[in-house]
């Protein structure tokens, strides 16, 4: 079976399901449905390219936020307002009702999957690394750095920690930091060996610092011996369940759509990043 065909069969299947979901919790629906549609949503991002970060002329921008855009006027819906937010304040401030949609490019794992209701994914991406010029420790993957005794650096809380505690590395190899620059200058000035987030968010990097000592790493699938594609998507309160339902009938029909890829590639993505997993098939993996 072909790409193309396997994400067309798990669309429709997460449509389907989406769908009948709809008749279920109608009334509690109303009150978010009518926020999009008349103040419009409250929406929390964590500044970070390429899904969702502020432009030169300080706009909001990026895959997630314009996909979000896209859904929204689809559903008669719009954007209120978005807060730049930390990324561990992300997840407890939407449960706290502080925000009605996170739009973080945030992987989809069963751990969040207990504290929130996400969307079907919007992609599906690879791993890499950002390593000094020349990569002197010769890193490629999780492994290697684990293997020679590196040090590695992480968004605090994101997917990545996870990656690198599957492969043996201990709490003091790993190094949370809160933001890519932070974690590019700890690589730089030699406090971490490599800077592991998504392949976009490398290219993303690199792009942005094309004088800067760095490099990336070739983009790799497995950690572990498991798949590391991570899937991405918008994180809403569980409560809202019907409601991302209705979101979902829309999504699915915009995610591989032409206007879509589009979106990928203005922002540095690929139609090779487009999501082949469903949310709940990630959920409870």
């Amino acid at each position: 079976m072909t790409f193309n065909k396997i994400r067309r069969t798990v669309l429709k299947g997460a449509l389907a399901a989406s769908v009948a979901m709809l008749p279920a919790m109608a009334a509690h629906a109303e009150s978010l449905m009518d926020r999009a549609k008349g103040e419009g949503l409250r929406v929390a991002f964590y500044n970070f390219k390429p899904y969702a970060y502020k432009d030169d002329s300080g706009n909001l921008t990026g895959t997630d936020v314009e996909t979000l855009r896209a859904v929204l006027d689809a559903m008669g819906g719009k954007i209120a307002e978005a807060k730049s937010t930390d990324w561990g304040a992300l997840i407890p401030g939407v449960k706290a009702d502080r925000f009605d949609v996170v739009a973080a490019g945030m992987f989809v794992t069963p751990k969040r999957c207990a504290e929130v209701q996400f969307s079907e994914p919007t992609f599906g991406i690879q791993q890499a690394m950002v390593v000094a010029k020349g990569n002197p420790k010769g890193v490629t993957n999780y492994e290697s750095v684990a293997d020679q005794g590196l040090k590695i650096g992480v968004v605090s809380g994101s997917a990545q920690k996870g990656y690198a505690e599957a492969v043996g590395l201990s709490d003091a190899s790993i190094s949370q930091l809160p933001d890519n620059p932070t974690g590019v200058a700890a690589l730089r000035a030699g406090r971490i060996d490599a800077w592991a987030v998504s392949a976009p968010g490398v290219r993303q990097i690199i792009a942005s610092l094309p004088d800067a000592p760095i490099e990336s790493t070739a983009p790799f699938a497995e950690v572990a011996g498991s798949a590391a594609v991570s899937h991405g998507a918008f994180a809403f309160r569980p409560e809202d369940a019907e409601f991302v339902a209705a979101f979902n009938a829309e999504l699915t029909k915009f995610i591989g759509s032409d206007a879509h890829i589009a979106l990928l590639q203005e922002h540095g993505m690929t139609a090779d990043e487009l999501p082949i997993s469903a949310t709940a098939e990630l959920c409870g993996s």
